[in-house]
């Protein structure tokens, strides 16, 4: 798994990318939620550090043009305490033209700090998504896995 991914180290809000499996040429609307939350909430999920997320609730999914915005909350456990830690989180998704993968943008900060702030700056990064597909390129990609990543 690879990631862009941008945090605070002091504070835990945080935006980055990821890239769903293959949509087998599905649009945007008709996948479920939680085809996009099989990434996100993963085993090597951005989420699932320390174990799965809990109690996931989404607040709202919508299209809006070529994007799905889908809000939720959700619990993760915390390194230092082992207590679980309710996070607010919105996700932009977009599927660029000619692949089946969706591409997501996705912010999130504590609950506590989301309501001291933090919520505004989520929303500004997530309305800042875009997506365009890189030109043809008769390059190859080799992946390397990561130390502990599973390779066929």
């Amino acid at each position: 798994m690879f990631d862009v991914e941008c945090r605070d180290g002091k504070t835990g809000d945080g935006v980055f990318l990821a890239v769903s499996a293959n949509t087998k040429g599905k649009k945007l609307s008709e996948l479920p939620d939680s085809f996009l939350f099989e990434r996100l909430f993963n085993p090597s999920g951005r989420f699932s550090f320390y174990g799965p997320p809990t109690d996931i609730k989404v607040k709202s999914s919508i299209i809006k043009g070529d994007t799905r915005y889908i809000e939720l909350k959700f619990s993760n456990l915390s390194q230092s305490t082992g207590a679980e830690i309710p996070r607010n989180c919105i996700v932009a998704a977009k599927i660029p033209e000619g692949t089946q993968n969706v591409v997501m943008l996705v912010s999130s900060a504590s609950a506590l700090r989301w309501k001291k702030g933090s919520e505004d700056m989520v929303r500004k990064t997530i309305d800042t998504f875009q997506v365009t597909a890189a030109p043809k390129s008769r390059l190859k990609i080799r992946a390397k896995p990561r130390a502990g990543e599973f390779t066929l």
